[in-house]
């Protein structure tokens, strides 16, 4: 389905950064809006990954999550700075560097991507990726959807905090939440 946007036809002058939990539509969605805007698209995880030279789960296995923090802080400023038409999809965290984004959207539209628990839930176990590419946030004791609602709760205030526009993705298609956002950041 396209979005009837296409390349050269929408006009971009500042980022857009996708927040929101995991498993909400960041990256497909995301990659779907920078391919129909014809601007870049930068994944928060798989820049920080590169940068590192090593997996998120290797990081935070090996050094915490404290070490992941100052990796992803460090990722977002420098993105920041450049102040250019790009996508960037931000991983389910990035929220909690809560002094940094007053400065972050005085050059760029924040989309907060919004999911009920239980689709996020059950969208992370149709996810292949999900053991292996998203380590736990809590500690091992507590289910999926224990750690979900524990997470949640505590960020949803920062997504607010952060978020120029709120779209809820449950039973949107990821070609119908990109022609939302795309509608948003051209009008």
């Amino acid at each position: 389905m396209a979005l009837h946007v296409g390349k050269g036809l929408a006009v971009i002058k500042k980022p857009v950064y996708l927040i929101g939990y995991r498993a909400t539509g960041k990256t497909t969605v995301g990659k779907k809006v920078a391919h129909e805007l014809g601007i870049p698209f930068v994944d928060l995880d798989e820049y920080i990954k590169r940068e590192a030279g090593r997996e998120i789960a290797e990081i935070v296995s090996e050094k915490g999550w404290k070490a992941f923090r100052e990796l992803e802080k460090h990722a977002l400023t420098t993105l920041a700075a450049k102040q250019e038409p790009v996508v960037v999809s931000c991983g389910g965290g990035a929220v909690l560097h809560k002094d940094i984004w007053p400065e972050i959207k005085k050059g760029a539209v924040v989309v907060w991507l919004k999911a009920r628990q239980e689709t996020i839930l059950a969208r992370m176990a149709q996810d292949g990726l999900s053991q292996t590419q998203r380590p736990r946030l809590t500690d091992n004791s507590s289910t999926m959807k224990e750690e979900i609602e524990q997470t949640l709760q505590e960020r949803y205030p920062l997504y607010e905090y952060c978020a120029d526009v709120a779209i809820e993705t449950d039973s949107l298609s990821p070609e119908k939440v990109a022609r939302k956002i795309i509608e948003e950041v051209t009008s």
